[in-house]
């Protein structure tokens, strides 16, 4: 004699497997969505104002973690403030919404087109400097706009030119 479920056994199953899926497909949005938000991002550098340390089409990677340096964060995790020198990710103090690519070239304080830089600001320039709209035409940034420090990138396409223009030799290059 062969055992059988009763039809609503059967219809109960298949709705335990879609939903452990839609858990599990939950749990990994928010888990991208945690890391995108306090961890790390790519970002498309749109222009060559960063010529030749980064050009346009590269997908850089940037840390958001390192000048995360305030609250209980600053104890547990290498943060430190901008310096110059290094290449900032940052949202655009005319349009909020767009992240730009430059390098910190001073800091709160520091000497800064015959004047001194506010306290908690930075003055970011494109070292293609004929190419580049930046502190120079907008004036100094707001610590606060910083999204983080581009890292690396992670790969690059020639503007416009799809697959075929992958820029394989720039793939996990340090910025600098």
């Amino acid at each position: 004699m062969v055992a059988q479920l009763p039809p609503a056994a059967l219809s109960a199953r298949p709705a335990g497997v879609a939903r452990r899926a839609i858990d599990a497909a939950l749990v990994a949005l928010l888990a991208a969505l945690f890391v995108r938000t306090f961890v790390c991002q790519f970002v498309q550098v749109p222009s060559g104002s960063m010529a030749p340390a980064l050009l346009a089409g590269d997908r850089v990677l940037v840390d958001r973690l390192l000048y995360a340096g305030a609250g209980g964060l600053a104890r547990l995790l290498p943060v430190r403030a901008p310096a110059p020198g290094d290449v900032v990710v940052f949202r655009s103090p005319e349009e909020r919404r767009r992240l730009l690519v430059k390098r910190c070239v001073a800091v709160g304080g520091d000497s800064y087109r015959g004047g001194y830089l506010p306290a908690g600001t930075l003055a970011l320039e494109g070292d293609d400097a004929a190419r580049s709209h930046d502190s120079r035409a907008f004036g100094p940034v707001a610590g606060g706009a910083l999204v983080g420090r581009a890292v690396a990138v992670a790969w690059s396409v020639e503007p416009g030119a799809g697959l075929a223009g992958l820029r394989g030799s720039r793939t996990l290059a340090r910025v600098r």
